[in-house]
């Protein structure tokens, strides 16, 4: 027999407390449905947990809990509205009403904050809930339906939330400095690591990939900062500048890296030929500050520490060997100063009264995101198409109770957009819902009947809700309770007078499980993009990006730039996720910006510069004309690069950084960034359009 954790023990005890206290205040003020109190309780502390499978943070509850009281709100009126346009005419209402929800819809798959895309997603279900509860019991009732259902989710949210706080809260900004400092120490070891020796690619990309988990724990946690505490609430634009710098610094050690590699490659007969010997010098200056970060990340920051310029003749040290040890130097030192400005930061976490709080930054910085349009239409059209198939069947087979089956196609499919496979989840919804029909009949016909007193009534809620709570964080069984909560409290009627009707719980039933059925039929009719097919989007819009960086005379700032590639970078890791889409993610990233470079530094090309932009606009065109790129493409253009640097080492009066970023460009190109990541797409496209009769894809 599995065990129960305790952790599981109190979060059904917070939910049961708080259903308790929903149904008492909402009875004792005679409010419209108590259900929806209940309800509301259940969504707001059960929702997080299927994701979370355990108590999830009181930020998380604190979000979700604000973002459905707005959403509620705005849904309330926008079903207040509905119904006074077109109350009379129910053609033009399922026109309308589906509109509003394939609107809605769209937003929230195109919405990156998680709680303007929650507020979204109730605003459309509550205004179905509300204008469709109204057609169902009568439309004279409207403003009672839609002040009931604002009220009474406004008691079931902050009963959830006031347990919350109350019995044992669990404060995830709490582990933010430690997120923080693991991620600074494994930066500080992956570099070490890197100015020691070469290692295999293999290993370097599950080391890379190992990196950016910590980063992502940091980012996860740092959204919990302006919800949980006030303590750090000032450190929020600091924290939100660190999620962009985070991903600069992951990039600068993958340079660091590929630099590396080219640097120890240079071994001519002098002594100051050989890269050994200047990277001798790097490591000199570098070391006591990483191996400093590697063991107290927590430690108080030093003064910045700038690498200082190699001490070279220009006619004693071959040209190649300058120019790598300069793009080394370059990367390091960009390395060294996030890992130091990460520092500070970390050491204003613990002691805000610092005087190095005054150097952090102040303003948020904007995110540019991008947006999957295709995804987002396809979705609303499958909603609406829907909503309005159903609606036809319920208005012209003047089924009664059909209004519920309405309402729960539109709760189930806007609750699971975003799944990877919806179908899926409400099959298992489709499960949870019989046994909520069934569970709900005995309750209202054999239980209540013959209970007297609220006590009583507690109790037999109480039990079906703890054992729903307890199910929750096990994913085979969380869609089974979720589902069971919100069709049993769809159907059951808990106000103090009791109405023995089965016919009509009955048909009540059979619609919610038809509404089911029609939302899973929904998701299997229109089917989803794949992963692949929208890693197949995102590398076209990086593509079209890195064409127009290469080839507009305009160049962006820097933090508009990464402002650009966070979120692409982001959803392909997402998307991905293994070592070498974490590798070739990061790869394309570190591309982007060293073009940027390139761009920046063109005033310093003298009289290359003409021919060096034309031919970066040559490599703009062909990147863009094409959906595969083939490695030898990219072969091609690191030779071409390659030959551009050959030819500026004669040239002793440019800038030898202007030199080492061609080189690095040649040398990040040479790793052909998403050649695999745009094999994984096609193959995926390619077994979805080829016929299930082929043997030669029988695999």
């Amino acid at each position: 027999m599995t065990r129960i954790p305790a952790d599981h023990w109190l979060l059904a005890l917070r939910t049961v407390l708080a259903v308790w206290l929903a149904l008492f205040l909402s009875m004792r003020l005679d409010l419209y449905q108590p259900a929806w109190a209940v309800l509301a309780v259940m969504i707001v502390t059960l929702q997080p947990v299927m994701f979370t499978g355990g108590t999830p943070p009181i930020g998380i509850i604190i979000g979700r809990s604000v973002a459905r009281l707005f959403g509620t709100l705005f849904g309330a009126i926008v079903g207040l509205v509905l119904i006074a346009l077109f109350g009379q005419q129910p053609m033009l209402y399922l026109l309308f009403a589906g509109a509003w929800l394939a609107f809605c819809m769209y937003w929230v798959m195109l919405e990156p904050d998680e709680h303007i895309g929650y507020v979204m997603m109730l605003s459309g279900y509550t205004a179905t809930l509300v204008s469709l509860t109204a057609i169902g019991t009568g439309i004279e009732n409207i403003w009672s339906v839609a002040q009931g259902r604002f009220s009474e989710t406004a008691l079931g949210i902050g009963c959830g939330l006031l347990m919350h706080v109350v019995i044992a809260p669990r404060f995830g900004s709490r582990a933010l400095p430690g997120a923080l400092s693991r991620f600074l120490s494994q930066a500080a070891t992956e570099t070490l690591a890197t100015l020691a020796e070469s290692r295999p690619r293999e290993s370097r990309d599950a080391q890379l990939k190992g990196l950016f988990q910590h980063y992502q724990q940091f980012e996860k946690l740092r959204g919990l900062t302006r919800l949980e505490t006030r303590r750090l609430s000032h450190f929020i634009p600091a924290l939100d500048r660190f999620a962009s710098d985070g991903l600069a610094l992951i990039t600068a050690v993958r340079e660091l890296e590929t630099a590396l590699d080219y640097l120890r490659e240079c071994d001519g007969p002098h002594e100051c030929d050989r890269g050994e010997y200047w990277l001798a010098e790097l490591r000199q200056q570098a070391l006591p500050l990483l191996q400093a970060i590697e063991s107290e990340p927590d430690g108080k920051p030093t003064e910045r520490l700038l690498l200082a310029d190699f001490d070279w003749a220009d006619d004693a040290v071959a040209p190649r060997t300058r120019a790598r040890a300069e793009l080394v130097r370059q990367r390091l030192g960009e390395v060294l100063g996030l890992l130091q400005h990460g520092r500070r930061l970390r050491n204003a976490l613990d002691d805000p009264t610092s005087s190095k709080v005054k150097t952090l930054p102040r303003e948020r910085r904007s995110r540019t995101t991008h947006n999957e349009h295709f995804v987002a239409r396809f979705n609303a059209f499958r909603v609406f198409i829907a909503f309005e198939l159903l609606g036809q069947v319920w208005i012209h087979s003047g089924w009664h109770s059909g209004y519920l089956a309405m309402m729960l196609l539109g709760v189930f499919t806007m609750l699971f957009a975003k799944a990877p496979n919806p179908a899926a989840v409400v099959s298992q919804f489709l499960w949870g819902s019989i046994a909520a029909v069934i569970l709900g009949g005995v309750l209202l016909f054999l239980v209540l009947p013959v209970i007297n007193g609220f006590p009583l009534l507690a109790i037999a809620i109480g039990i079906p809700v703890a054992i729903g709570t307890l199910m929750t964080p096990h994913p085979r069984w969380s869609l089974m309770g979720m589902a069971g909560a919100i069709t049993m409290m769809t159907l059951l009627n808990l106000h103090s007078t009791y109405t023995f009707s089965p016919s009509s719980y009955i048909n009540g039933g059979l619609a919610s499980i038809i509404g089911t059925v029609a939302a899973m039929i929904t998701y299997s009719l229109f089917r989803q993009r794949s992963p692949n097919e929208r890693i197949e989007t995102l590398m076209a819009a990086y593509w079209g990006g890195l064409s127009r960086l290469l080839r507009e005379k305009s160049l962006p700032n820097r933090a508009r730039l990464e402002s650009r590639l966070y979120d692409r970078l982001g959803r392909l890791v997402a998307l991905g996720g293994s070592d070498s889409v974490v590798r070739e993610a990061i790869d394309l990233n570190a591309l982007a910006l060293c073009v940027w470079r390139i761009r920046r530094l063109r005033g310093a090309l003298g009289p290359h510069r003409s021919e060096i932009e034309a031919w970066l606009d040559e490599i703009g065109i062909r990147v863009a004309a094409r959906h595969r790129h083939d490695p030898a493409v990219w072969r091609q253009l690191a030779d071409e690069a390659i030959a551009w640097v050959e030819r500026l080492y004669r040239e002793t009066h440019l800038p030898i950084a202007s030199i080492g970023e061609i080189a690095m460009l040649g040398h990040l190109m040479r790793e052909a960034p998403g050649v695999e990541l745009e094999a994984h797409a096609k193959h995926d496209i390619d077994a979805t359009t080829t016929p299930t009769g082929d043997p030669r894809h029988a695999h």
